[in-house]
């Protein structure tokens, strides 16, 4: 093969690769149907037109490799080369085809485009696994077969063939080889432009789903694994850094507390629901009839109404949870522990103030690097499924929560004072495996959820009852919060805020409020302040949190999905998208003011974080 002839390879090379991506980007849309139903023409022509631009700058990458090959092989004949690059083309196959599949299903439950958050999982395969049905995992790999299979057969049949009966190159071909392999740094960088391809080029619409439709999965995913070292980006925030610091500073004060319990020194039980979005949770404005249990304790122990998830997933609402810290736009902290360590938490204040602390989940707490945070936390035992016999690990994620409340109620017969107990449920996280009947008949995801969450409920409504005729409820706190909301019902994305509404309420015998109504924001991180508030024990070192029961505090909450953020106070909400820098979603009566707010707050978190 000639020059031309090899140049002739690389266009056609270089379009095989285009077409390969704009063929998954809708089948992507095609997957996503509910998301594609609430789309114009003209978006989604938008999104064929900003994805090629993204598609050109991942096939640029392969196609500057390829004509480095051709430089480095210039005296090899055409056997080897054949050899040589077709091995290549089945290299990238197998890793495009293997993303843009994956990159389909977890963008549904996720709401976001692979990235490389999945590579952090890889440390625990089977939990990472256990969201996934056996026949979803064989129907999963038997596409990975199929589609690597009929791709090679499309590239051997119309490029391929550019290989065959080639003759070395000469000596002066070289620099002509490496010219052309230079100028892929133009789709590379996505033109002639000062700033390089990002995710933010293709972004164009205030419909989020647009914008990710458009964004390439393996391209994202290369992306966000050479950022994922940085744990340190800052974002540009829109206000004065002098105004920001003046008024997070106002907002985070907090009068004198409101006290409800009877004793300073009680046991606390927290427990952690996995999943139990607000919109399942009847007080709330949720379903009726999904968790009649925890509709009841709403109604008979401290309800905080509106309470506010800080995040998405489980990793980042422990951390909230535990250590009054906020979710983060990109990968959760927790997965880092050079940083995490150095957050204060609820565990360790209680510790050094002579609470015994043992933590109680039904799985393997080596998932998401969960086990690392928990002994940073203090506490000094973990009840995982290790604890419990084979026969009741039936769950993927373990031992169902039946088993995980009787062992608990166990325990806290025995225990001694004071404690501060924590228990993590399971039996909610999809894929809604329940060893119970389904209260809700339908075999699709939301019906699915709902029966899980009423098991959930029905085995919390079992265990506060009997706890209630035990001596140590007289003396303890029970606190009921999830660890984050969820989709359904409604199928909202992922920066929608109704997805971040959850339940807190607190119970037991240590309360001398009963029946009452916090009817202002808050969030999970607000739990830290709250509680050692109560506790008459410092909370300077959660610098984030503030004691939602006080006679005056300023009333807001801020979540974070990935790449971007909101702010909902007493009457405004905000969603933020940070990479293409514009709002999708305003609605209030003060909307100047709450933007001001949420810019002060978002700055008072990346200050800190910066410094962890």
């Amino acid at each position: 093969m000639d020059m031309k002839n090899r140049i002739y390879f690389g266009i056609k090379y270089f379009i095989f690769w285009v077409l390969l991506f704009a063929l998954y980007r809708i089948i992507f849309l095609l997957y996503q149907f509910n998301f594609l139903k609430t789309i114009s023409f003209s978006d989604f022509v938008s999104i064929i037109i900003r994805g090629a631009w993204m598609d050109a700058s991942l096939a640029g990458y392969i196609l500057m490799l390829t004509f480095v090959v051709f430089s480095i092989l210039f005296l090899v004949k055409s056997k080897i080369i054949n050899v040589v690059l077709n091995s290549l083309t089945i290299l990238f196959l197998t890793l495009i085809n293997t993303i843009a599949i994956g990159d389909l299903e977890l963008y549904r439950n996720w709401g976001f485009r692979i990235d490389a958050t999945p590579l952090l999982y890889l440390k625990t395969p089977k939990e990472a696994m256990a969201s996934l049905k056996t026949y979803m995992l064989f129907l999963f790999l038997l596409l990975i077969v199929a589609t690597i299979y009929l791709s090679y057969r499309a590239y051997k049949k119309w490029v391929a063939k550019e290989l065959n009966d080639i003759a070395p190159l000469k000596l002066w071909h070289i620099p002509i080889t490496l010219f052309i392999a230079a100028t892929m740094i133009i789709p590379i960088r996505g033109g002639f432009g000062i700033a390089p391809m990002n995710p933010g080029k293709v972004y164009f619409s205030q419909n989020n789903f647009c914008n990710h439709a458009a964004l390439n999965p393996v391209w994202n995913m290369m992306y966000s694994i050479s950022k994922s070292g940085a744990m340190n980006k800052v974002y540009p925030i829109k206000i004065d850094k002098g105004v920001a610091e003046k008024r997070f500073d106002e907002m985070i004060k907090t009068d004198s507390t409101i006290q409800v319990l009877n004793t300073t020194k009680p046991n606390i039980l927290l427990i952690l629901l996995e999943g139990f979005g607000g919109k399942i949770v009847e007080p709330l404005g949720g379903l009726p009839n999904v968790t009649p249990n925890l509709n009841r304790f709403c109604n008979e122990g401290i309800l905080f109404k509106r309470t506010v998830a800080s995040g998405d997933r489980s990793d980042k609402g422990i951390i909230a949870v535990l250590a009054g810290f906020p979710a983060q736009p990109t990968q959760s902290v927790i997965k880092y522990p050079t940083k995490s360590r150095k957050l204060a938490t609820i565990g360790g204040v209680l510790h050094d103030n002579g609470y015994t602390n043992t933590f109680y989940y039904g799985g393997d707490p080596d998932f998401a690097n969960i086990r690392s945070f928990l002994f940073h936390a203090k506490f000094q035992r973990l009840v995982t499924q290790d604890d419990f016999p084979k026969s009741y690990r039936n769950s993927k994620w373990g031992v169902h929560d039946e088993h995980v409340f009787n062992y608990l109620l166990n325990d806290l017969d025995t225990a001694k004072g004071p404690f501060f107990k924590m228990f993590f449920t399971l039996s909610s996280h999809e894929p809604f495996e329940i060893p119970a009947k389904r209260k809700f008949r339908g075999n699709n995801e939301l019906e699915q959820y709902l029966s899980s969450a009423y098991y959930t409920d029905s085995c919390l409504g079992d265990f506060i009852s009997k706890a209630r005729a035990k001596e140590w409820y007289k003396n303890t706190l029970i606190i009921l919060i999830a660890d984050h909301g969820h989709r359904q019902p409604g199928n909202h994305p992922n920066h929608e805020p109704k997805k971040y509404g959850i339940p807190m309420v607190w119970l037991g015998g240590a309360l001398a409020q009963k029946s009452m109504v916090v009817d202002k924001t808050c969030s999970q991180i607000d739990l830290a302040a709250t509680l050692l508030s109560q506790l008459n024990l410092p909370h300077a070192s959660f610098p984030l949190s503030k004691n939602v029961l006080s006679n005056k505090y300023t009333p807001f909450a801020y979540f974070a999905f990935n790449e971007g953020y909101g702010f909902i106070n007493q009457t405004d909400t905000l969603v933020y998208d940070l990479v293409g820098q514009k709002y999708l979603y305003e609605k209030g009566s003060s909307l100047d003011q709450t933007k001001t707010d949420a810019w002060a707050f978002f700055n008072a978190y990346q200050e800190i974080f910066k410094g962890l």
